[in-house]
């Protein structure tokens, strides 16, 4: 067993289910580049499928951070926002790295409609041990990203931020390529998934109507509009469309 391994293998054993899906919130909160605030972990707690079992009113997210404090895998600023520990950092990445090979496991090996791989990741992320993990990792070819184009931590290298964009922030005209999209929200995910919005496909705006709140857009398969609040949730890059859902 190698040095990562045990230490895999010991964040794994001492971490409940609990802290992991906080651990996972704060990592998801950093990735979209959102303020670490309880408020705004909140927000992510309540996108938990309900079979988590986690409290999702503000008191119990607070008592639950003040515990995850002492055991050493959040420190609480004195501005309120939660930075993840040496410690933290380790069991947050170990708990993404599950569950988006978990997703990847379902949609790739098993042929599980994409729309439900998120859910049931969720059901599989906190029982993958290390040697399950090792095992998916060569079964998957260690794929850089889950089906919906978030970096698997350990895989992927470290994306170039200067070549991306939001979709509420995408220029009027410009052909971009979907980089990744949000699993959370289920008829969003939905919707997207039926505008062929998806990673490695090519999107335009075509009209930008913000005193509205909306913005129209074409993919390949369809023109469809959306509003600004769900499009900062959809990245974009520059570059050649490659198709959907690829590992690379």
């Amino acid at each position: 067993m190698t040095t990562s391994t045990r230490r895999r293998t010991g964040a794994h054993d001492r971490i409940s289910n609990i802290a992991e899906n906080y651990l996972q919130s704060l990592y998801k909160l950093r990735e979209e580049g959102l303020r670490p605030s309880a408020g705004n972990l909140t927000d992510f707690i309540r996108r938990l499928p309900r079979e988590e079992g986690v409290g999702t009113s503000l008191p119990s997210i607070l008592g639950m951070l003040r515990r995850m404090q002492k055991e050493g895998l959040v420190t609480i600023q004195p501005n309120k926002e939660v930075e993840l520990t040496t410690r933290g950092e380790a069991a947050a990445e170990s708990i993404v790295r599950r569950h988006r090979l978990a997703e990847r496991l379902v949609v790739d090996i098993l042929g599980l409609d994409i729309a439900r791989a998120h859910i049931e990741a969720h059901r599989l992320e906190h029982a993958i041990s290390p040697d399950l993990e090792e095992c998916i990792q060569e079964r998957l070819g260690r794929p850089a990203t889950n089906p919906f184009g978030r970096p698997i931590p350990g895989n992927a290298p470290k994306a170039a931020k200067d070549n991306e964009v939001c979709l509420a922030d995408a220029s009027e005209g410009k052909e971009y390529v979907v980089d990744r999209i949000p699993e959370e929200d289920a008829q969003l995910l939905a919707f997207l998934i039926g505008c062929g919005v998806m990673p490695g496909a090519r999107l335009r705006v075509t009209e930008q109507s913000k005193f509205r709140g909306v913005l129209v857009f074409n993919t390949d398969t369809c023109e469809s509009s959306m509003g600004y609040d769900a499009a900062r949730f959809v990245w974009l890059r520059n570059g050649t469309a490659n198709g959907a859902g690829g590992n690379a």
